[in-house]
């Protein structure tokens, strides 16, 4: 099987080395590639868990009780005898062996992607309220369905040009007065996207057209 070429930015898109585009040009790839969703669900895992629980696993005598005190030169001639590398390095190497074979494993499947156009939507992508459809006037906001493991959402309010990206931790945003004046007859289009704590894309709602008739 061919391997896909933004395999390799995974890590690099996780570590936060890619520049704003290269990460928007990642997330909406990596977004409608299934393999590309799931190895990088994978890696973020890993690398969480390694976060939460590097130290006892790479030291397991931090969860015994604290032995007596010893002086710099004893814990760092203890610290550096082979059988001690020996160990970190066979712990480390099982680690790494146990995270890419169980923890996918365990984990929920993610939902299945749905091709509608061309747009690409998760089977739990958000849900967009209003506005929608034909408006008789400037919408005052813009409303969406919550999604439970979102940190935030970033609204996308674009005419033949991107006009407005602001973010928000709330299912509900006003359209600032200043961008209500400018607004015109015509029509509109906007999109939401959920991130994770982490700055994880999670999910996208399909881009919505409004008509504003007056």
């Amino acid at each position: 099987m061919k391997k896909c070429p933004y395999e390799e930015k995974i890590d690099l898109y996780l570590r936060g080395k890619l520049s704003e585009t290269e990460s928007a040009q990642f997330e909406e790839h990596y977004f409608s590639c299934p393999p590309c969703f799931q190895k990088t669900s994978e890696r973020n895992e890993l690398i969480e868990v390694i976060q939460r629980r590097g130290i006892s696993i790479f030291d397991p005598a931090s969860s015994r009780r604290p032995e007596p005190r010893m002086s710099l030169g004893e814990k760092v001639a203890a610290f550096l005898t082979p059988r001690r590398w020996v160990t970190a390095a066979v712990t480390a190497a099982l680690l790494l062996v146990v995270a890419l074979a169980v923890v996918p494993r365990f984990k929920s499947h993610g939902p299945d992607f749905v091709f509608t156009g061309d747009e690409t939507v998760r089977g739990e992508s958000l849900a967009v309220l209003s506005p929608r459809g034909d408006v008789k006037a400037v919408p005052d906001s813009f409303e969406w369905k919550a999604l439970n493991a979102a940190a935030e959402y970033q609204v996308t309010l674009s005419g033949l040009e991107t006009l407005w990206t602001p973010t928000t931790q709330e299912t509900k945003i006003a359209l600032p007065e200043d961008l209500k004046n400018k607004l015109k007859a015509g029509s509109y289009t906007w999109q939401v996207k959920a991130y994770s704590a982490q700055g994880t894309l999670l999910a996208v709602s399909p881009k919505v057209q409004f008509k504003i008739l007056n």
